[in-house]
């Protein structure tokens, strides 16, 4: 389904049939015991859609995977949230929580990277599995612990770096400047896009300077941006989330023509309202984003039916004005594949459902077929072809562009 040929009647009409497929009214599990499976995000942050669609993302394959009986003959799942507020001190303290809950397998995280970065030492103290949607720090995963408790169908920053500055480079745009964020995340990216210019394509892309912004500020980002200018840059890649990301393209669209430059980002600033917290700049920037996922490219048999649903959640009629989307499907694919893994655990034991995810069978999701998912020595389901480069269009949708 591309989002050239997309054909909404036709989608809503295969999308219903698939809502009939699974039953207006599950199954009765009588007085069997929940499997639960939790999600920890930032259900506070004001801004935030990402938290609302991965819960939904969660909750849906939660709904389809009860109606065809659950799990471990006849035991449904259960989705328990808990809210980090956004504060890595806090995801920890729920982290603790979740783990003593009796028959807990896992636990979704939501997309701040310092919070989950914060997350992993506890874990693998609990041997608890991490199934990761969205976010992006590669510590999360590349965390020197054996047995690794940390999985992840997402993008991870070294290779949306490596694909956003490989755009760059494919339309001639030779000195970069890079803006980033004083954590965790912004240290990441900075390394991944130094080492991608000088490594990988030595001589051809040029590092004009870096500035450094505040997380959740959209202070200074309009000084930050000349400087770059002033340097030379061509181009400018930004990390950061929605509200400083609108903060800036607010800034470049007030700015004259001649002295805008084009603008890539990473995904955060796709997890919340971005298009409205730009309002009209938003029309007046060149902006691409990285993404790992769209509605436009969704796969199998359940793309529809989850397109359809997530419409009728948010309130929208297309089913590429979904907002946060990107976490949603992966989301939805992550508790379909766990549940696979509870099967072939055949219990709620963690370390056995950990050892299942590292050896699942081939499985058709709605990103992509999975042949398989993961393996012991791979926890990343995504690879640098599996990025996106979107844009918004002037209804406020992410489209694809081009991928891979």
């Amino acid at each position: 389904m591309t989002a050239a040929g997309f054909d909404r009647r036709r989608f809503l009409r295969t999308g219903c049939a698939g809502l009939l497929a699974l039953g207006v009214v599950p199954r009765a599990f009588g007085a069997a015991a929940p499997v639960l499976v939790g999600l920890d995000a930032e259900f506070f942050d004001p801004t935030s859609t990402a938290d609302d669609a991965i819960r939904f993302g969660a909750q849906r394959a939660i709904d389809h995977i009860n109606a065809r009986g659950g799990v471990l003959g006849g035991r449904p799942l259960q989705l328990v949230t808990t809210d980090n507020r956004s504060l890595p001190a806090r995801g920890v303290v729920n982290v603790q929580h979740l783990a003593t809950l009796p028959d807990l397998v896992a636990y979704l995280c939501g997309k701040f990277s310092p919070v989950a970065l914060e997350q992993i030492p506890h874990i693998h103290a609990a041997q608890l599995p991490l199934l990761n949607p969205w976010s992006a720090a590669d510590a999360i995963v590349d965390n020197n612990k054996q047995p690794n408790y940390a999985f992840r169908l997402g993008l991870r920053d070294s290779i949306a770096m490596e694909r956003l500055l490989a755009e760059l480079r494919a339309r001639k745009l030779r000195r970069v400047g890079l803006i980033l964020p004083t954590t965790a995340w912004g240290r990441s990216c900075q390394y991944f896009a130094e080492r991608y210019i000088a490594v990988e394509v030595p001589g051809e892309l040029q590092l004009v300077g870096e500035e450094w912004h505040r997380w959740g500020s959209d202070r200074g980002l309009d000084e930050s941006y000349g400087a770059l200018v002033k340097a030379g840059a061509d181009a400018i890649l930004f990390v950061g989330n929605e509200p400083e990301g609108a903060a800036l393209v607010r800034a470049i669209a007030a700015l004259p023509e001649r002295d805008r430059r084009p603008l890539f980002s990473h995904w955060g600033i796709s997890g919340g309202r971005f298009p409205e917290l730009c309002g009209p700049a938003l029309h007046h920037v060149e902006l691409e984003v990285a993404q790992s996922f769209s509605f436009a490219h969704a796969h199998g048999p359940d793309a529809h039916p989850l397109a359809t649903a997530a419409m009728e959640h948010f309130g929208v009629d297309d089913p590429l004005a979904i907002p946060s989307m990107t976490g949603l499907g992966p989301a939805y694919d992550l508790v379909r594949l766990l549940a696979l893994a509870i099967g072939q655990a055949g219990s709620t034991h963690r370390p056995d459902i950990q050892r299942a995810l590292e050896r699942l069978p081939a499985h058709q999701g709605v990103v992509k077929r999975f042949a398989p998912v993961f393996a012991p020595e791979r926890h990343e389901a995504l690879g640098r072809d599996d990025v996106l480069i979107c844009r918004f269009d002037p209804r406020g949708r992410l489209l694809p562009s081009r991928a891979g």
